[in-house]
């Protein structure tokens, strides 16, 4: 389905200051939001003397990777993932390492790369906020081949994920439920994680490689992380009683967690991790279902993305 708006609202400033061509990629499976809400939020607080907007709406997993060829192919200036982490994953694929820009509305259950960003979860503040965001240029990582932008993982995240990979549910509640439940019939592996001179081998809970510091809901998993920096931040869990794990919630949402006894974290451009058994994993919250082996690497300054000027 696609809603095109060409439209110049303010056609003396066409000629002066003409507008950029922006389309709107919306997941309408993502999170709890609807369309009509989306459209109507995008029509009442994009400012329309600096655009003219298409939205375009996915249909299937990988579809906003196709739109996103097809924007960048038709020539719009930017184009805008309105969705979660997976779906900024999609457009992002298509978008690495080219002239066009890349936004993002955060309309999914977790958006941990749009907050991290500088955006919230008040979509029309989000919109005003893109009215005016500046181009970065931010790193991406790939996972066995595969980008990602914010958060990719293997073990207790990576069976979450594919826990809400099976259902069609979306929103806060019922990923606290997936949370809670995956943490109790998650088994973990023993595991070799080989970083540049640094190598750590036991059983461990979770392997997390960030290039942005935070899951969804402000929970921070890497609180170094930074998407501009060359380097990915490692967190490794070791194996403990999961009143530990609960116990620490309160360190995950202040930004403390590299203070909990078991954690271990570290800074690299390329990491090697292999598992003793298949292993569920994930990217930006997508499962990547079970494997063996994972060979993740920096992709540095590989994305321009439309980032508040706060940011």
């Amino acid at each position: 389905m696609e809603q095109a708006h060409p439209y110049i609202k303010h056609a003396f400033l066409k000629e002066l200051l003409p507008p950029r061509r922006i389309v709107f990629l919306v997941n309408p499976f993502a999170g709890a939001r609807t369309h009509a809400q989306i459209a109507d939020a995008i029509e009442a607080h994009l400012d329309h003397r600096k655009f003219t907007y298409t939205i375009w709406h996915t249909e299937r997993p990988g579809h906003a990777t196709e739109l996103a060829q097809r924007a960048r192919e038709e020539g719009y200036d930017i184009v805008v993932s309105v969705g979660g982490d997976g779906s900024a994953q999609e457009v992002a694929t298509a978008l690495l390492q080219t002239d066009t820009v890349m936004g993002v509305l955060p309309a999914g259950s977790g958006n941990g790369f749009a907050m991290h960003l500088g955006y919230d979860r008040n979509i029309a503040h989000a919109i005003r906020l893109l009215n005016t965001a500046e181009p970065r240029l931010i790193d991406c990582g790939r996972v066995n081949g595969r980008p990602f932008v914010n958060v990719a993982g293997i073990g207790y995240d990576g069976a979450v994920a594919e826990r809400m990979k099976r259902t069609a549910r979306r929103g806060f509640w019922p990923y606290l439920y997936h949370a809670v439940v995956g943490g109790l019939l998650h088994r973990p592996v023993r595991y070799k994680v080989e970083a540049e001179g640094q190598c750590w081998e036991d059983t461990f809970f979770l392997v997390t490689i960030a290039n942005g510091p935070m899951y969804g809901y402000s929970f921070y998993i890497a609180p170094d992380a930074c998407v501009d920096d060359g380097l990915f931040s490692g967190v490794i869990f070791k194996n403990v009683s999961r009143w530990h794990y609960i116990l620490a919630i309160p360190s995950s949402l202040s930004g403390r967690l590299y203070k909990e006894h078991f954690v271990i974290h570290f800074q690299a451009k390329q990491v090697k991790v292999t598992c003793e058994q298949p292993t569920f994993a994930h990217a930006d919250g997508e499962s990547l279902g079970k494997g063996n082996a994972f060979q993740f690497e920096i992709i540095p300054r590989a994305l321009k993305i439309l980032a508040p000027v706060r940011y």
